[in-house]
């Protein structure tokens, strides 16, 4: 059995985080492995990391000690920050269910919204449990499922049991972030940066 691996995050990068493990100071970069910890996206908020197969987020000065997770820093509500990128859109790396994807927040979405690709991947079984309906989409009317994701996960952010609907085909592109998940914590986006905080 691999040994698990204590480390801390002492500092951030896009796509690169810097640990400290053992008194040593380790740059991983997205994509690389080190030891059993692969670093699946990272920004200068909050890093994602694949550890024996275990989804778990970081922010600064968190640890992972054993199987818990410590923070250094005081204790503050579960928030994730996501920058505008270049066009003019958030996104942010998270996972559904425990497997890595891509989000495009959307307001305009009610709920958490994927293709049947995406779906699959993140091993739903949305024909046999989900609940066929239709619905609007910009390329105009089709069929959907809808079903609950038992979490989703954002930064230090998770919810459980989030409304969702499997759109047939393969749009939409990315996952989009809806109303679903988005309106059970705080907003707040200064145009630049768009802050989620847990409500509770």
């Amino acid at each position: 059995m691999a040994e698990e691996l204590d480390f801390k995050v002492i500092a951030l990068f896009k796509n690169a985080v810097m640990i400290e493990h053992d008194n040593k100071q380790k740059m991983i970069r997205s994509g690389q492995i080190y030891k059993q910890v692969k670093l699946l996206s990272a920004d200068s908020h909050s890093a994602n990391f694949l550890i024996n197969g275990q989804p778990i987020s970081l922010g600064l000065h968190e640890s992972k000690i054993g199987n818990r997770l410590a923070n250094d820093a005081p204790l503050q509500k579960k928030f994730v920050r996501i920058p505008r990128d270049n066009s003019g859109m958030y996104r942010t790396a998270g996972f559904i269910n425990g497997v890595p994807v891509n989000f495009l927040v959307d307001t305009g979405a009610s709920q958490v919204a994927m293709n049947e690709v995406t779906a699959r991947r993140v091993g739903l079984q949305y024909k046999l449990y989900g609940q066929k309906t239709g619905v609007s989409t910009a390329a105009g009317k089709s069929t959907a499922w809808f079903l609950k994701l038992k979490k989703v996960n954002i930064g230090g952010v998770e919810l459980k049991q989030v409304d969702a609907l499997v759109v047939k085909g393969v749009g939409p592109d990315e996952v989009l972030l809806g109303m679903s998940f988005l309106r059970q914590l705080k907003m707040q986006d200064d145009g630049e940066l768009l802050k989620l905080t847990k409500k509770f």
